[in-house]
């Protein structure tokens, strides 16, 4: 560890999920690590999740790879920890509504079945058995997914860090960074300067601003995002059991909590004013699935902002160039929790010099900045 506390060899601005599994896989490799967080471990976007973890992500082999290989790790997690996540069977269930949206997405199953996702195609019965509030009549197909599970994002954060500690990580929490120097790897904060051979920008949706301190261009944005929850919709029993199950061609998504559903929709945009359109889109896809819920109130279970960027998946790499000492992993969409442990591991071997485990390119700066276009 170095003697001087403002010194470093790697400084993690962020403490969430991501920037947590940083500091632990690269302090148990013996990487002085400082990280800072200007509020309390874990508080943004890693609380906001639906407390849930899958390892199907439609269209997107890449992110179906990158959390059925953070998965295991969880599954160790108790062990390695000695801290329990609460692991409990939910299951995902994507719902297909017509033909070519089925063709399409089955015939990419074996890219993800090959990244490690486990999957199964149903036929419409087969859905309605697992989830009983879909309307059949709307189902083309369905694909599920046995590797979803309920699981404490609270829990991983506390773990990370309490074992990043141990290991002689230095994580400080309510520091505020003010600036960013590229070129002498200066942070300077409400706390005072810090010094490091290299920086990780790992601060959700403030992770483009924090890359603008030091002249870079971070295309990632914070974006307004809403949870949702029903009105109770039984007065025995509960519908805890119900899984978590998605809508591509709309985005909506559902989960039993409890004697109600929590709602969420996926739906990317820079647009600003955002929460009376995107609460009104939900309002109005929700029936559409499920015509039980025709005239059932919503109401807010959560409302922040999730980290995206233009492709819609993490930005994890190395700057280069002027900004060689920058490193950054962030703009997950809300995908963080299913990412973390493996995001930890590319970035201690990027820094390390190591060739990552996965193909980077999806994630790359130069991909995000060719798509940035559309937005």
């Amino acid at each position: 560890m170095s003697e001087q506390k403002n010194t470093a060899q790697l400084l993690i601005i962020g403490g969430g999920v991501i920037g947590t599994s940083i500091a632990y896989h690269c302090a148990k490799e013996g990487i002085d690590v400082l990280l800072l967080e200007k509020g309390t471990f874990g508080a943004a976007t890693t609380s906001q999740t639906a407390r849930a973890f899958r390892t199907y992500f439609p269209r997107k082999p890449h992110d179906s790879e990158l959390a059925a290989r953070s998965l295991a790790d969880f599954k160790s997690f108790a062990t390695a920890m000695g801290v329990d996540l609460g692991l409990a069977n939910l299951g995902l269930l994507t719902v297909l509504t017509n033909p070519q949206q089925a063709a399409e997405l089955e015939a990419e199953l074996p890219d993800h079945r090959e990244a490690g996702a486990e999957l199964e195609l149903l036929t419409a019965a087969q859905a309605v058995e697992l989830n009983p509030w879909l309307d059949p009549d709307t189902i083309e197909a369905a694909i599920w997914n046995p590797q979803t599970y309920r699981i404490k994002p609270e829990v991983i954060v506390e773990g990370y860090a309490e074992g990043a500690r141990k290991l002689g990580a230095r994580l400080l929490s309510g520091i505020t960074v003010t600036g960013l120097d590229a070129g002498s790897g200066v942070v300077s904060t409400s706390a005072g300067d810090f010094t490091a051979d290299a920086v990780v920008i790992a601060a959700g949706p403030w992770s483009g601003d924090v890359a603008k301190m030091a002249g870079l261009d971070l295309p990632v944005w914070g974006q307004f995002a809403e949870l949702l929850h029903t009105d109770p919709l039984v007065t025995e029993g509960d519908v805890h059991d119900s899984p978590f199950t998605f809508h591509p061609v709309s985005g909506l998504k559902t989960m039993g909590m409890g004697k109600s559903f929590l709602v969420g929709l996926e739906r990317i945009s820079k647009q600003d004013g955002m929460r009376d359109i995107w609460f009104q889109a939900a309002v109005d896809e929700l029936p559409k699935w499920y015509p039980q819920l025709k005239d059932v109130k919503l109401h807010s279970a959560w409302t922040g902002s999730l980290d995206v960027t233009p492709t819609k998946s993490a930005l994890i790499g190395k700057a280069g160039g002027e900004h060689e000492r920058i490193f950054f992993a962030a703009g997950y969409t809300g995908h963080g929790l299913a990412q973390a442990p493996i995001s930890g591991q590319i970035i201690r071997d990027l820094y390390l010099g190591r060739q990552p485990s996965v193909d980077l390119t999806p994630y790359s700066l130069a991909t995000n900045l060719a798509r940035l276009e559309a937005f």
